[in-house]
């Protein structure tokens, strides 16, 4: 399997190449028709836009098309690795739920990358972008909330000891081992 990343797609006003010939990508994320296709669509847009005038409409068509055809092809390889290596992880999975639960609650906000490549008209490298932006926030989040659910838990720890049980650091030991024991056991 390979890619094909070039640059220009055009030859001064004689030449284009589109589709696969321009972009040729990896099947994981089934793009590539699709990209093919919607280089007919922007071609069609500028030539519209420019009147025609073939050597301005190649020039804007490679400069409009090479960034998303080239980030297409780098999300085709990452949807490779993703599916190989990561659809296992539970941390994988549980942002994956997160993702959707926070697209639920904020449609325009928050796109998961595959809904913003399938099915709607966002650029490819916009899109790249967008997720880049999506998947920061949300990780930053995610640590902020793991740090006040931290204090949270110290604060009432602290507060609270009077309350608990003095008890040995042998004593509390000897409990995590046992305790570790009975999960090996009941994991067999």
């Amino acid at each position: 399997m390979v890619s094909v990343k070039c640059s220009p797609y055009h030859l001064f006003d004689k030449c284009v190449l589109m589709g696969d010939a321009a972009h040729a990508v990896v099947p994981f994320y089934g793009q590539g028709m699709n990209a093919g296709f919607e280089d007919c669509l922007v071609i069609n847009e500028i030539m519209d836009q420019l009147d025609e005038n073939i050597a301005a409409v190649l020039q804007e068509y490679t400069r409009v098309r090479v960034p998303d055809d080239h980030a297409i092809a780098d999300l085709a390889m990452y949807n490779y690795v993703e599916m190989r290596a990561h659809v296992n992880s539970k941390y994988f999975l549980f942002r994956k739920y997160l993702d959707n639960i926070l697209h639920v609650i904020m449609p325009k906000t928050i796109v998961p990358l595959y809904t913003m490549v399938t099915f709607t008209r966002t650029r490819y490298h916009e899109a790249v972008n967008r997720w880049h932006w999506q998947d920061k926030v949300i990780t930053r989040g995610l640590w902020v909330c793991g740090v006040v659910s931290a204090a949270g838990g110290m604060y009432v720890l602290v507060r609270n000891s009077h309350k608990l049980p003095s008890i040995s650091a042998e004593h509390l030991w000897t409990r995590i081992l046992a305790l570790k024991r009975f999960l090996k056991c009941s994991c067999k």
